[in-house]
């Protein structure tokens, strides 16, 4: 099929001829930038097809509202164009004439297949009669030689008959005697197995005593071990608790003789003494109260970075995301301004 060149395409090229033909001696003339534009606007807002026809009244148009345009510069701007659609019809003809070579190649071919299509059924249908022939022929070979094979097969079916019925007769006697040895065996193996399954009940069961009596063994142990460390972390906490009372008896008493033999001045030191030691017990509590909160500072710390990690790493994302819906519809803008005319426009006056 002869390719035809879109109605973009086509305007595209007239006009781009027509610009360079009024641009060729690097100025433009009033009266022809004039003609362009007007005949730009026609052209763009032409409904239909770009025919040579169409495009002669167009150009008929244009030039009634442009009188100042001189005939030859019209003669030439029309040549221009009638030009290009000569170069058109001159590309569909020659498409036109390849399409048909094209054309009567498919069809030399199609006869060609078609005669050696017909040689070939005329082929088979030859080769079926000859098979079907010889078919024939073999069936009544194999017809004849299946009827001579029952024949024989008849014969050595009787003796055969007569051979098993003498076989069975001998393995028949043959059976009852191995019979009777089997029952024999079967019967000795019956007792040896009833002794086995004595002797294998015997010693699982003894086996199970032992693991029951090593497991109740090893229970008792480690309950005796538990037994032992709990009344040793009993013993170790009572004596704790009785050094402490009695070292806090003991305090008591140094105090309470302190306080009989010593002047107001000794009583006033010890007092300040006992308050010191009260201060540094307070600071060591909030030195490690300090360092409590600055360990679960920390940690909020490190549970606030790791969200502060998820929060970037979320908006990385919706930035991601929100970067490929503005790339879609860049593109889908892209392809709507690419179906857009593209009509090439004139310079500005001052060049």
């Amino acid at each position: 099929m002869v390719n035809i060149m879109t109605e973009q395409l086509n305007l595209t090229d007239i006009m781009t001829e027509v610009q360079k033909f009024i641009t060729s001696d690097g100025q433009i003339i009033p009266a022809q930038r004039e003609f362009y534009r007007i005949l730009r606007n026609k052209m763009n807002n032409h409904v239909g097809i770009f025919g040579e026809s169409e495009v002669e009244l167009i150009l008929l148009e244009a030039r009634s509202e442009v009188l100042e345009l001189t005939d030859d510069d019209y003669n030439a701007i029309h040549q221009v164009i009638i030009d290009r659609f000569g170069l058109s019809k001159k590309l569909e003809e020659e498409a036109r004439l390849r399409d048909e070579m094209i054309e009567k190649e498919r069809l030399r071919k199609e006869a060609e297949l078609k005669a050696r299509a017909e040689a070939i059924e005329k082929a088979r249908v030859e080769a079926e009669a000859k098979a079907k022939a010889e078919a024939e022929l073999r069936a009544q070979i194999e017809e004849q030689e299946r009827i001579a094979e029952e024949a024989r097969k008849r014969a050595e079916a009787e003796e055969e008959a007569r051979k098993q019925a003498e076989e069975a007769a001998r393995l028949e006697e043959e059976a009852r005697i191995r019979a009777a040895e089997i029952a024999k065996i079967e019967e000795e193996a019956r007792i040896k197995a009833e002794e086995n399954a004595r002797m294998v009940a015997a010693e699982e069961a003894r086996k199970q005593a032992e693991e029951a009596a090593r497991i109740q063994a090893e229970e008792a142990r480690i309950a005796a071990e538990e037994t032992a460390r709990i009344k040793a972390e009993e013993d170790r906490i009572r004596l704790e608790e009785e050094t402490k009372m009695r070292e806090i008896n003991e305090a008591h008493q140094n105090m309470v003789a302190k306080a009989i033999s010593i002047t107001e001045q000794e009583r006033i030191d010890e007092e300040a003494r006992i308050k010191a030691q009260i201060e540094a017990a307070k600071k060591i509590a909030a030195q490690e109260e300090r360092l409590k909160a600055e360990e679960e500072a920390k940690v909020a710390e490190e549970a606030a970075r790791q969200a502060a990690i998820e929060l970037e790493a979320q908006r990385i994302a919706d930035e991601a995301r929100r970067a490929e819906e503005e790339a879609k519809l860049a593109a889908e803008e892209a392809e709507q301004k690419s179906n857009v005319k593209d009509i090439p426009d004139l310079p500005p006056k001052n060049e």
